[in-house]
């Protein structure tokens, strides 16, 4: 059997990709098991619930500051890597355009932290100093993020991973200090911190090339290059705005029906989720998203994505099987004993995460060929359903429905997403 699986590996590079980010995967679980268990010890489920808010700020923010262009440069990377002008041209525009929006909307943060302290977390908290570090940190978000995409766009997806690895491992250090320190503070804190903890492994990582990143950041900007970004960043733009604030309005219509607990077992829930869709949703970004920015034939994308639910997906839906079995001992390890009322949540998000790993492959291809009205299309519709499908079940059911409106959205886009790519799935190509 370990022979088998071995020659698989060997023979299937998406599988080489999987094996090696299993590690990552590994490492970054363990560390968020580690920051759970202290949340759930010291904070509960309300600081459950106020965390989920500001990391939903914070992707949304992050997002914006990189004007959407992360999927763009990663494509545009994947392409160029063999024409050093281009990239060269790519990775300068990239890094310019990103610094200057993070650094102006860093500004606006910081002067409107108060206003939108209210707006995120309600009257009820100031955390106004959070949101400020939060804008003076943002550049160096957005500087990392983008040097990342570059390089993993280029195709040395280890270097990605091993930066990952080191960057989670020195952050849970930092967030176990400031949890145990200063409780809720603290933990908001470390998510802010996460940013300069991240740069300053790249930076060690990536020293040999300082000479490089320096003398390509002196290059002009190439307004060839930023329009080709431009409509990528039109496209995760609107999500990356938009879906956040979905999700904070579903959490505080949860804490209006059945209070702030409640709410943070559906974060609760969030973060688990998180943790198994890091295989997948790594995986798609460091070798999918690439992969299909060159193929060229709906032949060619017809056998990855068939590639991807004959290997990927079918292990990933034995590991969401493995993980409804042992749902209560999971949340006794990753939590305590308080959290067991999420225990019903399971199916549903399960289920729903399922459907999402399986649309995701589809989707990507809406990024990598820049169909960008087609990809605004789905996503007005997919977060529409999951924001009205979970209000009207949270109202009916409880914090429950929250994760039956997930399902019923994911396989509304699901079924979207095949009824656009029926040509190439379904009908036989010579």
């Amino acid at each position: 059997m370990l022979r088998f699986l071995r020659q698989l590996i060997q023979q299937n590079i998406l599988l080489k990709v999987s094996s090696v980010n299993t590690l990552r995967i590994s490492v970054r679980i363990v560390c968020g098991l580690v920051t759970s268990k202290l949340i759930a010890i010291y904070l509960g489920a309300s600081g459950m619930a106020i965390l989920g808010d500001l990391r939903n700020f914070l992707n949304s923010v992050q997002s914006i500051s990189q004007l959407g262009i992360n999927n763009g440069v990663v494509k545009y990377a994947a392409e160029y890597k063999e024409e050093e002008s281009k990239l060269n041209n790519l990775v300068s525009t990239s890094l310019k355009i990103g610094c200057l929006a993070s650094v102006v909307l860093g500004l606006i943060l910081f002067i409107a932290a108060p206003q939108i302290n209210d707006l995120v977390f309600s009257s009820t908290y100031n955390f106004t100093s959070i949101l400020r570090f939060a804008a003076v940190v943002l550049p160096i978000f957005t500087l990392n993020t983008l040097i990342l995409n570059v390089v993993n766009g280029v195709g040395d997806y280890k270097k990605v991973i091993y930066i990952n690895i080191a960057t989670n491992v020195l952050g849970v250090l930092l967030s176990v200090f400031l949890i145990i320190r200063m409780q809720i503070f603290g933990a908001l804190l470390s998510l802010v911190l996460s940013a300069v903890v991240g740069l300053l492994v790249t930076a060690v990582a990536l020293y040999k090339e300082r000479g490089y990143l320096i003398t390509i950041f002196l290059l002009p900007v190439k307004y060839s290059v930023l329009k080709k970004l431009a409509s990528y960043g039109g496209m995760t733009l609107f999500s990356a705005i938009v879906s956040p604030w979905v999700y904070i309005s579903i959490r505080q219509h949860i804490i209006v029906v059945d209070g702030l607990e409640k709410a943070g077992y559906w974060d609760a829930m969030l973060r688990l989720s998180d943790y198994y869709l890091m295989f997948a949703t790594t995986l798609l970004t460091l070798y999918v998203l690439p992969k299909l920015s060159v193929i060229q034939t709906k032949k060619e994308f017809k056998t990855e994505v068939f590639n991807f639910y004959k290997t990927i997906l079918p292990l990933f839906g034995l590991g969401l099987i493995l993980v409804y079995v042992l749902k209560i001992w999971i949340i006794k390890l990753v939590y305590n004993t308080d959290f067991l009322q999420m225990k019903t949540l399971f199916i549903w998000q399960l289920a729903g995460d399922f459907f999402r790993v399986a649309s995701l492959v589809l989707a990507y291809q809406l990024i990598a060929k820049n169909k960008l009205r087609a990809f605004i299309i789905t996503q007005i519709i997919s977060l529409s359903v999951i924001y009205f499908s979970s209000t009207l079940l949270v109202s009916r059911f409880g914090f429950v429905g929250a994760s039956m409106g997930h399902l019923v959205s994911y396989i509304a886009y699901f079924l979207m997403l095949l009824v656009i790519f029926r040509k190439s799935l379904f009908v036989k190509t010579c």
